[in-house]
């Protein structure tokens, strides 16, 4: 997990009078926020197909924290394994769909969380026709002797790791991209399957009507939170905040996050 936090600068978007830009080794002036993601990863984060502006719902939960704080906003598009192996600056958070994990904890400053219903799921080839369980659940059985493959530094790719062995798997690769797994997958005759996260593999059937995805037999839901460096409690404790008033529940018993989750998933993301 420890890597170089070092990021491609891919789309950098601000919110401010000025542009700037910033490395996760760069000062930036007190009233900055730089927030960290991985554009890839719909609904939560990712570019709308014929534009190159970053969207989703964790854009916006970014926004929202630097309107109330009056931050000027600066959106990094990076790696997602470079966020999870940590952040240096005091102003900098992660915001990329980030599931909690013990080994995470220890390098990174985790806010409450904002989404629990994430689940890991397998995409797969249609055609593969895999066993199902009895709850509609993807037998763990059709992983034996098969190839895995998934987002690397993703919980999927801390899933697979922990399963390799129990679900008895030939092989396995990860990608810089949850696309370009996907690619994979869909030539490999069958006997390739994507471990992604629930809502993403949703986009994926949608856009493409060669592929399935099932939840896994014996796998539970995760939970997303805001990211800060270790130790950098003041500025988690304003994230808290914000994530407070946005899971407030209205009169239809929606939180402005699930509202978002239904605007952002019926966006076609760039393929």
């Amino acid at each position: 997990m420890k890597k170089l936090l070092t990021f491609l600068l891919a789309a950098v978007m601000t919110f401010g009078m000025s542009l700037g830009f910033t490395s996760c080794n760069e000062t930036t002036s007190d009233n900055t926020l730089v927030v960290y993601t991985e554009a890839g990863f719909a609904p939560w984060e990712f570019t709308e197909k014929g534009s190159t502006e970053i969207i989703g719902v964790d854009v916006e939960i970014a926004k929202y924290i630097a309107n109330k704080y009056n931050y000027k906003l600066t959106i990094v598009d990076g790696s997602f394994d470079a966020i999870v192996a940590g952040i240096d600056e005091d102003n900098a958070l992660g915001i990329a769909g980030i599931s909690w994990t013990s080994d995470r904890a220890k390098v990174l400053e985790f806010s409450d969380f904002y989404y629990g219903g994430a689940v890991q799921t397998v995409v797969y080839l249609k055609t593969s026709q895999p066993a199902m369980t009895e709850t509609g659940e993807f037998a763990k059985s059709n992983f034996e002797g098969k190839k895995i493959v998934y987002q690397t530094g993703s919980t999927s790719n801390l899933l697979a790791n922990e399963k390799k062995t129990e679900w008895k798997v030939s092989d396995s690769a990860d990608y810089d991209t949850v696309l370009a797994a996907l690619e994979e997958v869909k030539g490999g005759n069958g006997g390739i399957y994507l471990v992604v996260d629930s809502q993403v593999a949703a986009q994926l059937v949608a856009k493409n009507n060669d592929v399935e995805c099932a939840t896994i037999e014996g796998v539970d839901a995760e939970s997303y939170g805001v990211v800060a460096k270790k130790g950098n409690t003041e500025l988690i404790g304003k994230v808290n905040e914000a994530l407070k008033e946005l899971l407030v529940k209205d009169a239809e018993g929606k939180s402005q996050i699930d509202k978002w989750l239904a605007q952002f998933e019926a966006i076609s993301p760039e393929d």
